[in-house]
């Protein structure tokens, strides 16, 4: 065994086995055997296998085989009944319980006043089964990563210094709910308490189920530090909830309130944003930032791309993922000046008006380099000035598809060097629809300008530049772009259900076969006699009263 698994093995060791004593002084007598529910062979007592849940948590701390040859399994299991619960009645697995035990060994007490234990642990997981309505797989996963919501909160807890406003921190010693909380705390006060301050911020309880079990920490924040975060954010100003920022990253519950104030003070003061929402909203994690990873991205827009200090706040406002991209901006920026070629000068007109081509790959920028060349454009960074997002197109599914319908058009690389913002519109939305057109009416694409043709929109370009009704262009574009084999509308599927011509012998699922139940179950249907006299079609009269529509059948 190697030194650092051997020490930390001791140490897990010691702390279950001053928890638990696996190895009594006298063994028990061995229990009945009991039949396997399943009708299997025989199990222990409780349903555990040979390789119980103490004997994993002892083998994931490094315990030799010999070593675990030694435990009692049955013994060690009925004295630890939190452990006995967990895996007989809460349905959670071996595995589960043994990685629980190593995060928390509270878990695995015996002796003493176990029985309040083991009442805190049920009532922790019958309260997050009710009150989220998790399913048994959501329940594992979340008890299973923060097993510590299982015990009783401290009652003495004491309430730091965490920069929140004394009303706050007043507040906080009787949880969200107003006044102090009166006689001793329940194992679920602490959970309840998160969930009724994220429902006070506008979070549904449905949302807090969807939070806590993408990130299950959120329910071992202490209330301090929720209120004190919650108060400072709601301090800058936000207009909206600010239970949708909560909803998207749980994780800023537990941001130090320090470390927000002080990115906050960056962001408005040095970089000059005027709307913190705004960039807190499309990049929490600035908020989580130091001073020195905020302002390098600007320095490199500074320095390196020609940006104005005039212009970096506007910028960051209407791309404040550029906090993200300190590491990508380089390359891009060395490709364009260096490989590219493209004119310094027009490097900070791109930056401002396409600022997320600072975050494209610069293999994806090289790759459609190589097909505008491959197509014939010699001047690629004049072209590329004139249409920067082009950069950023898929090459099989945008510059190539276009390319090859304007040569079915007879058109050449000249006329797309001419205009550049062809490859910006849609194929199947503008290019097909307009040049179908065109050829219905049998007007060469070539009478035109491309930028004549797909600059306007469709009334213009029916109107303006075809001298055609727009309803009939319009028509035209319907009948093209409707789908041959299309499917069926909610409302015509829910009125006229198609009949099923299968055989409905051995059907699994509803059935749409007319007549009784049998008919789906596979048996023949009795065919019942039609009345003498049918009774006349039942008639619903319309709002206004004047009069009546048959009933859709």
């Amino acid at each position: 065994m190697a030194p650092g698994r051997g020490l930390r093995a001791v140490a897990l060791l010691a702390t279950l086995w001053a928890a638990v004593p696996l190895l009594p002084a006298r063994r028990r007598a061995a229990a009945p055997l009991r039949a396997s529910p399943r009708g299997g062979a025989p199990g222990r007592p409780g349903g555990l296998n040979s390789s119980s849940a103490v004997k994993l948590f002892l083998r994931s701390a490094g315990a030799t085989e010999a070593e675990l040859a030694k435990v009692d399994d049955d013994a060690a299991l009925s004295e630890t009944p939190v452990l006995e619960y967990l895996l007989e009645d809460a349905g959670f697995t071996q595995d589960d319980v043994s990685g629980m035990v190593e995060r928390c060994p509270e878990l695995a007490a015996r002796g003493g006043n176990t029985s309040a234990l083991l009442g805190d642990v049920r009532a922790t997981v019958q309260f997050l089964s009710k009150t989220f309505a998790m399913r048994k797989y959501d329940l594992r996963k979340v008890v299973r990563e923060q097993p510590k919501i299982l015990l009783k909160p401290a009652a003495d807890a004491s309430i730091f210094d965490t920069g929140a406003c004394p009303a706050v921190l007043a507040a906080t010693s009787g949880g969200p709910a107003a006044g102090p909380r009166s006689g001793d705390l329940d194992a679920t006060a602490a959970i309840s308490d998160t969930v009724l301050l994220l429902t006070s911020v506008g979070v549904r309880t449905k949302h807090v189920k969807e939070m806590v079990v993408r990130w299950p920490q959120l329910l071992s924040i202490e209330m301090p530090q929720m209120l004190a975060v919650t108060d400072y954010i709601n301090s800058l100003g936000f207009e909206r909830s600010i239970g949708s920022l909560y909803r998207a990253n749980p994780w800023l519950l537990a941001a130090p309130v320090a470390t927000v104030r002080d990115a906050a003070t960056v962001l408005r003061d040095e970089v000059g944003v005027t709307n913190v929402e705004n960039v807190v909203r499309a990049y929490p994690r600035a908020l989580l930032s130091d001073r020195e990873s905020l302002l390098r991205p600007l320095d490199v827009l500074r320095e390196r791309a020609g940006v104005d200090e005039a212009d970096l706040a506007s910028l960051v406002e209407a791309f404040p993922l550029l906090f993200g991209l300190d590491d990508a901006m380089g390359p891009v920026l060395d490709f364009w000046l260096d490989e590219l070629k493209i004119n310094a000068a027009d490097v900070p007109r791109i930056c401002r008006a396409f600022p997320s081509l600072l975050g494209v790959d610069v293999a994806t920028m090289r790759a459609n380099v190589k097909f505008l060349e491959g197509i014939g454009v010699v001047n690629t960074a004049r072209f590329v000035t004139r249409l920067p997002p082009v950069l950023a197109y898929d090459v099989d599914r945008d510059l190539r598809p276009k390319m090859a319908e304007l040569v079915k058009c007879a058109l050449s690389v000249y006329d797309v060097v001419r205009f550049p913002a062809y490859f910006s519109y849609p194929l199947d939305g503008v290019i097909k629809p307009r040049t179908a057109f065109l050829k219905q009416l049998g007007v060469p694409i070539t009478t035109f300008p491309l930028q004549a043709l797909f600059t306007p929109g469709d009334k213009e370009f029916a109107s303006r530049v075809l001298g055609v009704d727009p309803k009939r262009y319009a028509a035209f574009k319907k009948d093209l772009l409707a789908p041959t084999n299309g499917p069926v509308s909610k409302d015509r599927a829910t009125n006229f259900p198609p009949k099923s011509t299968a055989k409905a012998e051995g059907r699994a699922f509803p059935s749409f076969l007319p007549g009784p139940p049998e008919a789906a179950a596979g048996k023949k249907a009795k065919r019942q006699p039609a009345p003498r006299n049918p009774p006349q079609r039942r008639r619903r009269r319309r709002e206004d009263g004047d009069s009546t529509v048959p009933r859709a059948r």
